[in-house]
């Protein structure tokens, strides 16, 4: 019998997921929704330079839109 594709198979299913790796990581280059590891989507990839991962649009709290940790000195205040 034939099962449906789905996210966690480790099979990409082109056009529908960037990435499947088939495991329950986050903080890889593959989320567990089968999207590509991006600053932005709340997980912290250390793999991408990531520092740290809000998921916001606010570079003036304690971590930019870059996903690096905010210091002193980064020219945001």
């Amino acid at each position: 019998t034939c099962k449906a594709a789905k996210c966690g198979d480790t099979f990409v299913q082109a056009g529908v997921e960037d990435c499947d790796d088939g495991n329950a990581v986050n903080t890889d280059l593959c989320t567990t929704t089968c999207k590509s590891a991006a600053c932005g989507d709340t997980f912290v990839q250390p793999g991408i330079g990531e520092t740290c991962d809000d998921g916001n649009q606010v570079s003036t709290d304690a971590c930019t839109n870059a996903c690096k940790s905010a210091v002193c000195g980064d020219g945001i205040v």
